[in-house]
């Protein structure tokens, strides 16, 4: 993996997406949008895995975005069986 210019100890690297695997920022996305469009919850769920996969390989940096996209992933979709069960 390419060494970032932001190393953890400036601002940057924790606001900008840098550092971290495509996984990570990807799974980060899908999940917000997911809040709203509750499809997406598996797609964000199945990302946050990969991406949890991928920063035990090579370091921890985009494990906050990779848990926050399981968390999502797993409620999004408990939401929609949930409306889909009572159709």
């Amino acid at each position: 993996m390419q060494q970032s210019p932001y190393p953890p100890a400036t601002a940057s690297h924790w606001v900008l997406p840098t550092g971290r695997s495509w996984q990570s920022i990807a799974s980060g996305y899908v999940a917000l949008f997911a809040l709203v469009i509750w499809p997406l919850g598996l797609v964000a769920l199945g990302l946050g895995i990969w991406a949890l996969v991928r920063a035990s390989q090579r370091g921890g940096h985009g494990r906050g975005r990779a848990i926050f996209a399981v968390v999502v992933g797993l409620l999004t979709t408990a939401i929609l069986l949930a409306v889909l069960t009572t159709l």
